[in-house]
């Protein structure tokens, strides 16, 4: 009768040891660890924006000596092992104007232009860091006047309204230009290229040069198109989810749920068997 009670007792406490063992040791391993990571990975962001405002402050001054100082330090984060969060499409941006930047600064023409680069990087880099109050969504008003007044010049009664708009359309496509990185590296590339493709189709309506009652149709239906792509473009900012810079991976561990549930099982054959122990402490002996 002893034995029913002190086998499950021992593996009672066997399990409950293990149980323990195992919520510690996964604690101890993946805490620490990614709370480094996680710290590490936050410091290259703060310092990625960090030197995406520097290198736009000097080339609004242009001054090449400090921009190339900071490019260098932004390509080697740029560069680095793993991305502080984004898209894979915005960094690919970032690092194609980087490189541009770099030809701009050593080719020794000094009229070579750099800015903008320099802006969308800025924009990029910030959009990583404050998303839902990012610099780029203030865009949105600069481009809905682009876009009125793209209209209104079509509109025009002085027989010019094709090439006045495709004047103004070239603002609103600027615009667009300048936020694609940073659109890229919350939501995908493909966002911004539909934008972009729409504003190219609209141009090429205007500069057709056939303004027959069809084509100006399309140029109407094409501008309320425009339109709708810039507003869906900056609607999706309400509900932004970046990835974030670490996240740990939520992972069952059967070992440790094993354990605890046969844990609760020796404990239950335990009380039982002390239970029967002490109504019959000496069994049931057979009749002789």
């Amino acid at each position: 009768m002893k034995l029913r009670i002190i086998i499950p007792f021992v593996i009672c406490i066997v399990m409950t040891i293990g149980s323990a063992g195992a919520v510690w040791g996964s604690s101890f391993d993946a805490g620490p660890n990614a709370d480094v990571t996680a710290m590490n990975l936050q410091s290259e962001l703060s310092r990625l924006d960090e030197l995406a405002g520097s290198l736009y402050h000097a080339a609004n001054i242009n001054n090449r000596q400090a921009g190339y100082a900071y490019l260098q330090q932004l390509q080697r984060l740029l560069e680095g092992g793993q991305r502080p969060g984004g898209m894979n499409e915005g960094w690919e941006f970032m690092k194609l104007d980087s490189d541009a930047i770099g030809r701009a600064l050593v080719s020794g023409d000094a009229a070579a232009g750099w800015t903008r680069e320099a802006a969308r990087l800025r924009l990029a880099a910030d959009a990583l860091v404050r998303p839902d109050h990012a610099l780029w969504l203030q865009y949105e008003s600069l481009m809905l006047d682009d876009l009125s007044r793209v209209e209104k010049a079509w509109k025009r009664q002085t027989g010019d309204g094709a090439e006045a708009a495709r004047a103004a359309l070239g603002s609103l496509q600027s615009h667009a230009d300048r936020i694609e990185p940073a659109v890229a590296i919350l939501f995908g590339s493909m966002h911004a290229a539909e934008l972009k493709g729409r504003i190219r189709y609209t141009n090429q309506l205007l500069e057709s040069g056939t303004m027959s009652p069809s084509s100006e149709h399309l140029v109407n239906q094409s501008l309320k198109s425009l339109n709708a792509s810039v507003i869906r473009l900056f609607d999706r900012s309400g509900s932004v989810e970046v990835e974030p810079a670490v996240a740990p991976i939520a992972a069952a561990n059967p070992i440790k749920w094993t354990l605890m549930l046969g844990a609760v099982i020796s404990a239950v054959l335990t009380y039982t068997g002390w239970r029967k122990y002490k109504a019959e402490p000496y069994g049931v002996k057979p009749i002789t």
